[in-house]
């Protein structure tokens, strides 16, 4: 019988040159450049601005602001003004995305379907969203104006009905804001839905159809299941955009008559730069402050979508 030369073991390579191997083969160092660049132009600023919150910079004494700790806070939430500004804002977002999506969703529906130039009119209700939203507040300040020369109010005069107070009347002006930007955003939604509603197999479609399904069974149990992971993104990018807007209200109504129409994100800019109720000083800090209860408020917005959305949709999967 032929004895065996035992075969020594490989010498173990240090544990350090491994981990720096698998760093070097793996996808990090791929990834540090843009993790370095939203360092340096998200969380940087975010950081910065959350520390402005807490002192009283101004803008004339930049260079002289003291650590006043939470006094802005307190001032912001103890504020009529502001806390009216952010009921109206909240209101404006709730009822803006609701109906967005559900006029969005229904376009989709339709133009996903075979429809005789159905590429015209997509294009023309994109049109609605590629406008900045400045020119989209003139555009309907012109169409709504109250005065002889308003388009609308003048087919109601010759149609015989009285003409609308549109941004005289505190309760209707915010719900002509409403209705502006559900115009806007419902465009947005539309071309979310209708890129998800084409990437639904047909096969399943057809064979619900051939089992007697009708059309609200499949879109309960096939569309909208295929589509909640989609659905969750577009109302979150949707209600950021909506609960931080700013353009459509300076342009359409400056966020009058009597603040009715003042969302959060108005009166955070012109309490930070100044004009109106502040004199002319521009009150960074407190603006700051106001800037991150917006931040806070539109980050529990998104976990809810996530929680709802995507959480629940993977336990059904």
């Amino acid at each position: 019988m032929r004895a065996t030369t035992p075969v020594a073991p490989p010498p173990a390579r240090p544990r350090r040159r491994m981990t720096l191997q698998r760093f070097v083969g793996g996808p990090w160092p791929w990834l540090i450049p843009a993790i370095g660049m939203l360092a340096l132009f998200r969380a940087y600023p975010m950081l910065h601005q959350a520390y402005l919150s807490l002192t009283d910079m101004r803008t004339a004494t930049i260079g002289q602001s003291r650590f006043v700790g939470l006094d802005n806070y307190r001032f912001i939430f103890t504020d009529p003004g502001f806390l009216g500004s952010l009921w109206f804002t909240v209101m404006f977002t709730v009822g803006s995305v609701g109906f967005s999506f559900v006029v969005g969703f229904a376009l989709a529906l339709l133009l996903n379907r075979p429809l005789r130039g159905r590429s015209v009119y997509r294009t023309a209700i994109l049109t609605s969203w590629v406008i900045s939203s400045l020119i989209v507040g003139y555009m309907w300040q012109m169409l709504l104006n109250e005065s002889s020369a308003g388009v609308v109010n003048g087919m109601l005069r010759n149609l015989g009905l009285p003409a609308v107070a549109w941004f005289s009347d505190p309760a209707i002006a915010r719900i002509s804001v409403i209705i502006v930007d559900i115009w806007r955003s419902s465009a947005y939604i539309m071309v979310f839905m209708l890129g998800g509603l084409q990437t639904i197999p047909r096969e399943l479609v057809e064979a619900a159809m051939i089992d007697g399904a009708s059309a609200w069974q499949r879109l309960r149990h096939i569309v909208l299941p295929l589509l909640s992971g989609l659905i969750t993104v577009a109302l979150i990018f949707t209600t950021i955009a909506t609960f931080n807007v700013y353009e459509l209200i300076v342009s359409l109504t400056g966020g009058g008559p009597a603040r009715a129409t003042m969302t959060v994100g108005y009166q955070m800019f012109r309490t930070a730069f100044g004009g109106g109720e502040v004199q002319g000083l521009g009150l960074l800090g407190r603006g700051a402050a106001m800037a991150m209860v917006m931040f806070l408020i539109t980050f529990t917005f998104t976990v809810l979508y996530l929680r709802v959305g995507y959480f629940r949709g993977g336990k059904r999967a």
